[in-house]
């Protein structure tokens, strides 16, 4: 096996709950525009695809006006409810002492300010969203972007997530996924979707290392 060099991290669902938090500020905006309430299980469907498609999931229809509503009023309310998982801050700090390079790579338009919020941008050397690459997950163009600025070659780095989506970002890079059962898909679901290794828990990777 190569060395692997580099761990790039899926964020929503993967390094934090944001599913209370995003389903809250969703439908406070639902209320707002007069759209009907989703639950949290119907989110989770939605979480890790673009926003747009996300509430065209939901809703079957997208107002631009909307993001420009969400982003404006509600997006720091959905911050303050993200939840970091337990495990995230000591895999990222064993990893870092290990010399492996991090990065998180997302479908979020802007992942910055999201990482930021939950003071997690130290331990990353780039943070990616869609806004940097031409086409969002599952196209394989956010885990290139991620290579590059990285130097690594495909067969050193992992991707880490929970959806179909992030594994066949995967398969597509030609990079080993690192499927997580913290979100709305099943390890063997991710298994089926082309994860590499499936697992629980995200501090159970350093099994890797």
């Amino acid at each position: 096996m190569n060395v692997v060099k580099a761990v790039v991290f899926d964020f929503d669902m993967t390094l934090a709950d944001s599913s209370y938090a995003i389903t809250e500020c969703t439908n406070r905006l639902a209320e707002e525009q007069g759209l009907r309430p989703v639950t949290r299980e119907e989110v989770l469907k939605t979480i890790g695809m673009p926003i747009r498609d996300g509430w065209l999931f939901l809703w079957g229809r997208f107002e631009e006006d909307w993001l420009v509503r969400y982003r404006g009023f509600f997006v720091e309310q959905e911050y303050a409810g993200i939840r970091v998982f337990p495990g995230t801050v000591p895999l990222l700090k064993s990893l870092q002492k290990k010399g492996i390079k991090l990065a998180v790579a997302s479908n979020r338009q802007n992942a910055r300010p999201v990482v930021e919020s939950q003071r997690l941008e130290g331990f990353f050397e780039y943070i990616i969203g869609i806004q940097d690459v031409e086409n969002p997950k599952p196209a394989p163009d956010i885990l290139y972007k991620s290579m590059e600025l990285l130097k690594t070659d495909p067969e050193e780095i992992f991707y880490v997530g929970d959806t179909d989506l992030d594994m066949m970002t995967s398969v597509a890079a030609g990079v080993r996924g690192l499927g997580l059962s913290t979100g709305n898909f099943s390890r063997e679901e991710l298994q089926a979707s082309g994860a590499w290794k499936t697992f629980e828990k995200i501090e159970d990777i350093l099994t890797l290392f």
